[in-house]
């Protein structure tokens, strides 16, 4: 249980502390978009038996609520800071922050705190990761483009 808390409670003070410094309209425009793509993604990934999620509980969809409420919504936070803040190209930090977010998972699957099932693999993890931060980026340009966020 203190392992699902700490990755809602930790991710949230590391941004509020930092991130909300440095770019205030940040967090409530990104956040919520990042938090609906992660209930979706872990909803039909927990229902589809494609992945379990520590602590194994009857509801699975309720040992994901730390992650799509605190740790995804904050890293589609800080993928946006990196992309408004890097002069590289906003896919390529895309592609990092997918990979780095797929390590991390691996990581969870290798301390048995997540499990794979019905074919799904690190590769597809990788995957189920890139195109929701992807849709981050491109909400973010659209944000952008009515002038919401700079």
């Amino acid at each position: 249980m203190v392992f699902s808390i700490a990755f809602f409670v930790i991710p949230w003070v590391i941004a509020l502390v930092h991130l909300q410094l440095k770019d205030k309209k940040l967090i409530p425009l990104i956040a919520p978009f990042a938090s609906v793509n992660a209930l979706l993604v872990n909803g039909l990934g927990v229902d589809f038996g494609f992945w379990h999620v520590y602590p194994f509980t009857k509801r699975e969809i309720l040992s994901t609520l730390p992650f799509n409420l605190g740790f995804y919504p904050v890293l589609g936070c800080y993928m946006i800071y990196f992309i408004k803040k890097s002069n590289k190209s906003p896919y390529l930090i895309v592609f990092f922050i997918a990979f780095v977010t797929t390590l991390v998972e691996a990581l969870f699957f290798l301390l048995g705190k997540v499990s794979y099932g019905n074919g799904w693999n690190v590769f597809w993890t990788f995957v189920s990761y890139l195109f929701p931060y992807m849709f981050g980026y491109w909400f973010y340009r659209y944000l952008r483009k009515i002038n919401l966020i700079e």
